[in-house]
């Protein structure tokens, strides 16, 4: 039986890429709700006005590494400074391109942040939900 997401958080600049992260995640759960951000100021401001409101939290993030104004680094130390409310109920996923060895340790350094190299896959939705 597969496990039900309620709520997931896309952000990425690019917006085929949201797109296709979508796709991917309804495939596996239609019923999911799907916010797509592709600025992630605006998507850190959300988490901010909403961090103390478990109902509008995402459950997961899906966060790209290179973005402009925010990288997916200093998006992940903006998030680490909210509520305890909004940390324990959203784990962050980074989605990124990247074959840079070095963006790919430093996003493995916090335990608490998964990796998956772009695009996504089915099954890699499955093993994490």
């Amino acid at each position: 039986m597969k496990a039900k997401v309620k709520k997931v958080m896309i952000v990425d600049d690019n917006e085929f890429d949201c797109y296709f992260t979508s796709k991917i995640i309804t495939n596996f759960d239609e019923t999911a709700d799907i916010m797509e951000f592709n600025s992630s100021v605006t998507a850190i401001q959300y988490l901010e006005e909403f961090q103390n409101v478990p109902a509008k939290l995402p459950d997961f993030i899906f966060l790209d590494i290179y973005m402009p104004l925010l990288d997916g680094f200093a998006f992940i130390e903006k998030f680490n400074t909210l509520s305890d409310t909004l940390k324990q109920h959203t784990k962050i996923c980074i989605l990124s391109t990247t074959v840079d060895d070095l963006y790919i340790h430093r996003a493995k350094i916090d335990e608490s942040v998964l990796f998956s190299s772009k695009p996504i896959t089915k099954e890699f939705i499955a093993s994490i939900f």
